[in-house]
């Protein structure tokens, strides 16, 4: 072979190789523009599920606002007015022992439908959140649930703790599913509910000593794991955590986290 031969096939191997590391380069640079491409889309998904969420959940607390307002307006007020006219009419009928019995009874069933009106109203809008903010809204969520069967406690530390005004109504709503769901379908006895406020965290934890119930089954059930995926999805618009220690025939355990750098706040209460 003469040089001039070996060097056309040196030079021409040369280029194969600038050709293929040239090659290598371009996939290498198109696919980490692609890779960056599909984060960029799957964060914009994320993002515009966040916001359908969030828009989601202000509607409901709107609409329950509006029902809250209705039923104490239109029901509470017309309530009053047919027990004053029941009064009224008691008395021109005069002092009948029978008449005076049928109408204390009626007057009986008007203030036990007005205390559930008031009962409704302050469940679907928590005004004491709203006017003392989040821990003496949860300790009236907690006096209310209380009664002959069951104990509801809430803790909290003693030192005077402030909580974001964009997270308050959220957390409140969590605490009020999480209480509700042990006491109708865990049948518990004592609950507890558990709130702090860490430099960078909020942490709310319900705790109940009732039956327990399968999470896989109850998930798996659309209209049984409604309230669960709700409170996963409220967590989902601000990048918050629930772990659920569950399981059939013991208490249940159940963590949320909020870690305060990664939260996006929401406004609800508008």
């Amino acid at each position: 072979m003469s040089m001039d031969a070996g060097f056309v096939i040196a030079i021409g191997t040369a280029v194969l190789l600038m050709m293929a590391v040239f090659i290598i380069i371009f996939v290498a640079y198109y696919q980490q523009k692609q890779a960056k491409q599909q984060l960029a889309f799957k964060e914009l998904q994320s993002r515009h599920r966040r916001d359908l969420m969030e828009a989601t959940f202000r509607g409901q607390e709107e609409e329950r606002k509006r029902l809250a307002e209705d039923m104490h307006d239109g029901i509470g007020t017309m309530l009053s007015i047919t027990k004053m006219s029941l009064n009224q009419l008691e008395q021109q009928l005069g002092g009948e022992v029978q008449v005076g019995f049928q109408f204390q009874k009626t007057r009986s069933m008007i203030d036990e439908t007005m205390t559930n009106v008031r009962r409704i109203s302050r469940n679907l809008v928590p005004t004491t959140l709203e006017r003392f903010g989040l821990l003496a809204a949860l300790e009236e969520l907690a006096d209310r649930a209380t009664d002959n069967d069951t104990d509801v406690q809430l803790i909290y530390p003693e030192q005077e703790t402030h909580f974001p005004p964009a997270f308050e109504l959220m957390f409140y709503r969590i605490a009020q599913e999480l209480v509700n769901n042990a006491i109708k379908h865990a049948r518990a006895r004592h609950i507890v509910i558990q709130l702090f406020n860490f430099e960078k965290e909020i942490r709310l934890s319900v705790l109940d000593d009732g039956v327990g119930f399968d999470f896989d089954a109850v998930m798996e059930n659309k209209q049984g794991g409604l309230g669960l995926r709700n409170i996963e999805s409220r967590l989902n618009v601000v990048n918050g955590h629930v772990t659920f220690d569950v399981a059939p025939g013991r208490g249940s355990q159940i963590h949320i986290q909020v870690h305060l750098h990664d939260a996006q706040p929401v406004d609800l209460m508008s």
